[in-house]
């Protein structure tokens, strides 16, 4: 389970879990990495995530898709572990911000768990570096090291 708030709005952070381009950019972790979304129920899910030398093959398929609130898919990561896990992905609005909750259930072991955990994480992180535009992210770490100097 995560929970993360993003300086977009819903509709941005829906998107970049529903568009093609968008989830390669953020999901994967090398430049190897692909991902096919088809963002409609029964619609194909696969991606192929490389990790040193070795590629991740994760497959499934959308489950349920509201546009802008919610998407659910199967998750099979194959070689690993062929049963398959869901994950479901809830979107929320505050205020100027979006909220994502993600939940994966279904792990079928504390080492694939253990696993999600740190690809989660990292993927998250890699998202908000997504939807924040770099002068933003610029401006933040300037304010930043000021507040940090200034309350040394």
């Amino acid at each position: 389970r995560a929970r993360r708030v993003f300086p977009a709005s819903r509709k941005e952070l829906f998107a970049a879990w529903t568009t093609r381009p968008a989830c390669e950019s953020w999901l994967g972790f090398r430049a190897h990495s692909r991902a096919v979304v088809k963002p409609y129920a029964g619609g194909a899910f696969r991606l192929e995530l490389a990790e040193g030398p070795i590629i991740h093959v994760i497959t499934g398929s959308t489950v349920e898709v509201r546009i802008g609130e919610f998407v659910s898919f199967t998750w099979i990561h194959h070689d690993r572990d062929d049963y398959g896990s869901i994950v479901d992905v809830t979107f929320g609005q505050r205020r100027d911000q979006s909220e994502l909750c993600l939940v994966h259930h279904a792990i079928a072991s504390r080492r694939e768990a253990a696993w999600l955990m740190r690809l989660w994480a990292a993927a998250l992180d890699r998202l908000e570096h997504y939807l924040v535009p770099r002068t933003t992210r610029s401006v933040a770490s300037v304010v930043a090291t000021r507040r940090t100097s200034s309350a040394a």
